[in-house]
């Protein structure tokens, strides 16, 4: 059997890294129902075959063929019978359903995808199997095909952490191969076979959990060019309508009231952290842009949007020359939460681009804005041209003589709805008349509502049958962004100005490792003003600031250890480890006094290397431990409500685009767990929006049944590493 064992070993490595491959399609594809033992057949018995041939030809006698040669046989008769039930006339249609069905956002079933997955099984184990001793390193090239494909199609967005799961594979694979070559050139060495396979197990260990620290988001320069190019060749593409758009953004979205239902009403904001940039400046993120007022609302515009577009050539030459052909900024957006479509944007932006992400990007020339077909939940890029240079040219043009068709080219953004008032109207007229350009009128405005309007976060309801900007600037004469920028709006528009409404964010200057943090409370509503009629050049005019700004008054502190964020323990000491002593000499005859106290250092690191990583495996149970401990008896629900959407998560029940939690939860299928999630997330909304704490008493069974329910859905390994590991 000795002979075999570097035959056999490889053949486990494949064995193992098509049950991987199974895995990462689950994972990738979010398929439903997976059965690994249906499709484990199709992995294991080319293998065994292959195992079983070359037993027939190396066995060390004719017992060992014989029976090799029956395991080969036995191996191939199986596999036949498997192989008769795919089904390949099917594949086709199976690959039209599973294609329709992510491009509306449900979930995959797994006789969808039975098919495909038993001929990528049986393929993979055949090739790898009959090709492995020609070119022992075609395992990790057919592992780097799969992610690259996975990598243009990934509609899920988390193709990078499948790389961990091949981690383990590629490195012990590799080292045995490498060791195993070695060994054969160098014949006239005496090596320690059983002492080569202990290390590489080791070794693989070490670059196993040294990967966990990797910063799996880094890219190179070029992987954004790669991806769009790979996708456009993958992804059909399409135009699409605003009112199909699955979440438009809203800063409802981040705890104001709804612009499009009722504008107006006390808001709580909270410090929660949605998004991060890397750039070079804090900008303004343009998310929506609204033109119909509806004197208590903003309507939900219907335009078009078109694939893959951006500024026109004509407008970024403009623009170039504004700019003495300075450099262009970037920077780039990478969202924490699920929240939109939207992709925010500077008002002078010239490209957006994904960073991966199978959702399509999608352009409206008119407003310069950009979304997607689908939640983004990917990091993109923002190419953009300098604010402050292009301001500071149309800010000193003269007054524009207006064109023919400028009332039907402009004519929506000097809509005023019927509720508009006399009273209004006047206060316009007298603080500027026609003789004054644009930029003067938007800057007249914006002046008086900072200076004689006050900021607040509650200044009640909007009355019945009131216009909201009368009732702003005459009745409550306080509010917050969406009072001041729906009156700015709508002043200028009385003014003559072309003006637009836009939400989105105002960053702000706090920092972490060269990243920009965006929270809730950078969340903002301002407005953009016609400046350069000829060449449709807009700015932005805020008149007063973020609740981060103007409430909240200093930057946030580092919030890394808030409660229900996780962070790491640290012990103060280190437990020592100790190594036992070593008895005799080494497993090698012959060898110097010299030779055996490196073999026995050697022996001793490695020795100390499994006791760290023994230690820092119970470390890390320890620490799981004591975080469920502190989120049972802690007295807010968010944290405990976080860790059970990552439990219902591993049974493939997640909050779908455009749903609530609420909504969420009524999925469920058990009538009694689906009531207490129910119960749970009404307890979080109460926490969250009235800020009183939540009662929900049955945290630790609540928590034991869902757990138990993931054990029997995805196996007892599975639950187990989860809770107590992972």
């Amino acid at each position: 059997m000795s002979r075999l064992k570097n035959k056999v070993i490889p053949l486990m490595i494949i064995f193992f890294n098509m049950i991987i491959m199974g895995m990462v399609m689950e994972s990738a594809y979010f398929i439903e129902g997976f059965k690994h033992t249906e499709i484990m057949v199709f992995a294991l018995l080319p293998v065994l075959m292959v195992l079983g041939f070359l037993g027939t030809l190396k066995g060390e006698n004719n017992y060992y063929r014989i029976g090799f040669f029956l395991l080969g046989a036995v191996s191939a008769y199986f596999l036949y019978q498997a192989v008769k039930t795919i089904d390949l006339f099917q594949i086709p249609s199976d690959i039209a359903v599973i294609n329709a069905t992510i491009m509306d956002g449900l979930s995959i079933q797994f006789t969808d995808f039975l098919n495909v997955v038993k001929v990528m099984m049986l393929t993979g184990a055949v090739i790898l199997s009959i090709t492995l001793y020609i070119f022992p390193y075609n395992m990790v090239i057919l592992d780097m095909g799969l992610l690259l494909f996975l990598w243009i199609v990934d509609y899920y967005g988390n193709t990078y952490e499948y790389a961990r799961f091949f981690v383990p594979v590629w490195a012990f694979s590799l080292l045995f191969y490498r060791t195993t070559l070695v060994d054969q050139e160098a014949k006239v060495l005496k090596v320690n076979r059983n002492r080569r396979l202990v290390e590489a197990v080791v070794l693989t260990l070490i670059i196993t959990i040294g990967s966990a620290f990797i910063d799996i988001e880094a890219k190179g320069v070029y992987s954004d060019r790669l991806f769009n190019y790979f996708n456009g060749q993958v992804v059909p593409q399409g135009s699409i309508t605003g009112a199909s758009i699955r979440d438009p953004f809203g800063i409802a979205m981040t705890g104001y009231n709804d612009s499009e239902t009722l504008l107006g009403g006390n808001i709580s904001i909270n410090e929660e952290e949605v998004m991060r940039a890397f750039g070079e400046e804090p900008i303004y993120l343009r998310g929506t842009v609204r033109t119909e007022y509806l004197g208590d609302r903003w309507a939900r515009d219907v335009i078009e949007y078109e694939p893959n577009g951006s500024l026109s050539s004509e407008k970024a030459a403009y623009y170039e020359r504004l700019t003495v052909n300075e450099d262009l900024r970037r920077i780039e957006i990478r969202p924490i939460a699920e929240m939109t479509s939207n992709l925010f944007s500077s008002i002078y932006t010239k490209e957006v681009s994904f960073s991966n992400n199978l959702a399509l990007l999608f352009y409206n020339d008119e407003r310069s804005t950009y979304t997607s077909n689908k939640t983004v939940i990917n990091n993109y890029d923002i190419t953009y041209f300098r604010e402050n240079l292009i301001e500071d040219h149309i800010r000193r043009l003269p007054k524009n003589v207006r064109a023919s068709d400028f009332y039907m080219e402009y004519g929506p953004y000097l809509q005023i709805y019927q509720t508009l008032t006399p009273r209004t109207v006047d206060l316009v007229n007298s603080l500027v008349d026609d003789s004054m350009r644009n930029y003067e009128k938007a800057e007249v405005l914006t002046n008086y509502l900072r200076e004689n309007y006050s900021y607040t976060l509650t200044p009640g309801n909007l009355p019945e049958n009131t216009d909201f900007v009368d009732y702003f600037l005459f009745e409550v004469k306080e509010g917050y962004c969406v009072y001041f920028g729906t009156a700015l709006t709508v002043m200028l528009r009385i003014a003559g100005v072309p003006t637009r409404y836009v939400e989105g964010f105002k960053m702000s200057e706090e920092a972490i490792d060269g990243e920009y943090i965006i929270r809730n409370s950078d969340a903002h509503a301002w407005t953009e003003v016609l400046i350069d009629e000829e060449n449709d050049i807009w700015q932005i005019f805020d008149a007063t600031g973020t609740p981060r700004e103007l409430i909240y008054g200093e930057e946030p502190e580092d919030e890394e250890n808030q409660e229900g964020e996780e962070g790491v323990e640290t012990p103060s000491e280190t437990p020592e480890t100790e190594v036992p002593a070593q008895e005799g000499g080494t497993d090698v005859p012959g060898q110097s006094p010299e030779e055996q106290k490196i073999e026995q250092t050697r022996r001793n690191v490695i020795l100390l290397i499994l006791g760290l990583l023994l230690l820092a495996v119970v470390s890390r149970a320890a620490y799981k431990k004591a975080r469920l401990q502190r989120m049972m008896s802690s007295g807010s629900l968010k944290p405990y409500f976080r860790e059970m959407l990552k439990l219902f998560s591993f049974i493939y029940y997640r909050k779908e685009s455009g749903e609530t939690y609420l909504e969420m939860a009524a999925r469920i299928k058990d009538e009694e767990i689906r009531t207490q999630m129910e119960t749970l997330v009404t307890e979080v909304y109460k926490e969250e929006f009235s800020g009183e704490p939540g009662e929900f008493t049955q945290r630790v069974e609540f928590y034991e049944d869902v757990y138990g329910i993931v054990k029997d859905y995805r196996g007892p390994i599975f639950a187990f590493m989860k809770k107590h590991f992972l």
